[in-house]
């Protein structure tokens, strides 16, 4: 989701899209074989949770058996980033609106709505009597409007350093920027401060051009360089870093979401958001209940069944790492009458090969199957077979800035290196010969056919880059001679003669081949580089990145919303998801005047989507932040019983509320 998109994203098994957001890593996460799809699980009919049947004679239950090849990283609705914890917080918890099968927002909780003329006031009456449920099918409290303001207040607290806080201003909300801007400033100065408290000697290895001792002390050098300016910053205005939170606490109170009753919540917006409704979906405006949280305390909430409420469709009712996801409905739901399905039973299998996922599937055991690989080839044309295309990314994120100096970050602070990095890597191989499910290539970043301009007469973002700057199919292309060209100058410009860099991949059977695709182009293109992939589980992929510790990072976004911005804002220089630490004034100026400035009303359409074309330009072409790979479609084979399964282009990937099972 956001964004860690979020993603990646996303979503089955998504990347980091987040945001979709997979992960993405929205990020976008993945499945048995392709990161950032899901797949699926076979049922224990020894569960008596599972059946509950009373008789011979009670009804068979309906169950969807899925495969899940992630763990779920948090289920903690303002601190989830990743497409495996939103699919399922979009199917066990319930916000204002939810996404239908068309891919329109559909109203949820709220039973009523009023907007004001301008777009900047909402008020929206709540459904009366719809229900927290604990884990055993019990009511727990009536979900009023308060559960909504507590939870989206909690994005802006400091100390859970909450990744989407942001989307408080991507929502417009009123006062709500200078809150995330500061949140953030206090968020990245205790970071560092406790990044510099444990940095140590011990970090470093010798190497050929410093000893660890060097590169120790200029680490440390400039970690304390970046303390120094951000508490300078912060006592100029507030005196101390106490004073901050207390002006953050104030801005947080000032935030214009209000419940005006427990069955009334009014948002004031700070300029128009088409998209708002859109952005009620996002598993980030879910709601919570405070008295519940007060009373497990914040370091059990969310992380057992137990400790968490529901008041979606289902109940997760069963959560065995690495083995099982179970979900069974929620018959205290408000709208149970209308829901198919009894239960969705994933198996989770780590790492585990498309091989097995495919037969899984051909043998009866799961209902639906991610596709890839040779398997496209045997059973692609089956009429079971279902392309799913999305508006996914997958990229390599490169380390600039983040985390202690090395003399990989040394060299990708080059830009030529960088842009070597990118011309050096055949894409086209992933997607024909290891994918082989209808992903294409990419060398941009905002995807095809995810938005149009109105004010271009329609034309999709890549069309407009392609009037622009010849950038329809991206940038810096395929151009192995030139990236060694580039490649040699950014050693010799470094002073750096040969360079080790990691690169952190999903530990999932499509990812290893891809990231040994990657390496063998690199070293075999580029030359005086060694790559030592390093397949992690999802949740210490994720980790490692949020704290800078990589130096090339797989991952893939997905969107939260269908705007540019949801690709484009993750790169400004305070983006919670900008793990590389890549900073441009010019560019956080170009998102500042796009998301709430000059360029955020109607009638500079046409210039912020221009800007956006602009900025992609910039970030790739020009500056070359992150290598994209491949634009995904996800293959499935799927049970034909099944009916009204969708795949969302963002927030949770799959909704089961609307889907049936024929007999």
């Amino acid at each position: 989701m956001k964004k860690l998109l979020a993603l990646l994203l996303v979503l089955t098994m998504t990347l980091s899209l987040a945001a979709c957001g997979s992960n993405t890593d929205k990020p976008a996460t993945g499945d048995d074989t392709d990161p950032a799809t899901e797949g699926e699980k076979e049922p224990d009919n020894n569960d008596g949770d599972k059946d509950n049947n009373d008789g011979d004679t009670a009804e068979e239950p309906k169950v969807i058996n899925l495969l899940e090849s992630e763990n779920i990283p948090s289920l903690v609705t303002w601190l989830a980033t990743d497409a495996v914890s939103f699919r399922v917080l979009g199917n066990v918890v319930s916000g204002l609106y939810i996404l239908g099968v068309d891919g329109t927002p559909q109203k949820e909780l709220v039973e009523s709505e009023e907007i004001a003329p301008d777009g900047l006031k909402y008020t929206f009456k709540l459904k009366k009597g719809v229900q927290w449920m604990t884990v055993d099918g019990e009511p727990y409290a009536e979900v009023t409007a308060h559960d909504f303001v507590f939870a989206w207040k909690k994005l802006l607290d400091p100390t859970q350093a909450a990744q989407y806080s942001t989307m408080i201003r991507t929502a417009g909300i009123k006062n709500g920027s200078e809150a995330v801007v500061l949140n953030d400033q206090i968020v990245k100065f205790e970071r560092d401060t406790k990044e510099l408290d444990k940095i140590a000697v011990t970090d470093y290895e010798d190497t050929d051009e410093q000893t660890a001792q060097q590169q120790f002390d200029a680490a440390k050098k400039e970690l304390e360089a970046s303390v120094k300016e951000k508490g300078d910053a912060i006592n100029e205005k507030f005196g101390s870093i106490d004073g901050a939170k207390e002006e953050l606490n104030k801005l947080i109170d000032s935030l214009a979401i209000k419940a005006v009753d427990d069955y009334t919540l009014e948002i004031e917006l700070a300029y128009p958001v088409p998209y708002f409704k859109d952005l009620m979906t996002f598993g980030s405006f879910m709601p919570a209940s405070e008295k519940f949280f007060n009373e497990v305390g914040e370091e059990k909430y969310g992380k057992t069944v137990e400790n968490f409420l529901y008041n979606g469709t289902y109940i997760f009712k069963e959560w065995k790492l690495s083995e099982r996801h179970y979900l069974v409905k929620n018959e205290g739901y408000w709208d149970a009458a209308n829901v198919d399905i009894d239960a969705l039973d994933y198996r989770v299998i780590e790492g585990g090969s498309n091989d097995t996922s495919v037969q899984m599937y051909l043998s009866g055991e799961v209902d639906r199957s991610v596709v890839t690989g040779e398997n496209v080839d045997k059973h692609g044309n089956r009429p079971d077979a279902v392309p799913m295309g999305e508006a996914v990314i997958f990229y390599i994120e490169l380390n600039m800035n983040n985390g202690k100096m090395t003399p990989a970050q040394k060299v990708l602070r080059n830009v030529d290196a960088r842009k070597a990095i990118n011309m050096a890597i055949d894409k086209s191989y992933i997607t024909d010969v290891i994918l082989k499910n209808g992903s294409v290539p990419a060398d941009f970043f905002v995807p095809k056919n995810f938005v149009a301009s109105s004010a271009h007469d329609g034309k999709g973002f890549r069309e407009v880059a392609q009037d622009m700057y010849n950038g329809g199919n991206g940038y810096n292309a395929l151009d192995p001679a030139k990236a060694k060209e580039l490649w040699a100058k950014a050693l010799a410009d470094t002073g750096v003669e040969n360079v080790t860099m990691e690169l952190i991949i999903y530990n999932n059977e499509s990812s290893k081949k891809i990231g040994t695709h990657i390496k063998d182009e690199l070293e075999k293109n580029l030359g005086n580089i060694e790559v030592e992939i390093s397949p992690l589980p999802f949740a210490d992929k994720i980790k490692r990145a949020d704290e800078g510790d990589f130096e090339m990072n797989w991952a893939g976004w997905g969107p939260d919303y269908p705007d540019a911005m949801t690709f484009m804002d993750m790169w400004i220089s305070t983006g919670s998801h900008n793990s590389g630490r890549y900073s441009n004034p010019y560019y956080d100026e170009g998102i500042e005047a796009a998301g709430s400035g000059e360029l955020a009303v109607p009638t500079k359409a046409k210039e912020r989507f221009e800007k956006f074309v602009e900025l992609e330009k910039i970030l790739l072409e020009e500056e070359q932040v992150i290598v994209p790979l491949y634009q995904r479609t996800r293959l499935y084979l799927m049970n034909p019983k099944i009916k009204n399964l969708v795949l969302q282009q963002f927030g949770a990937d799959f909704i089961y509320k609307w889907v049936k099972m024929e007999e």
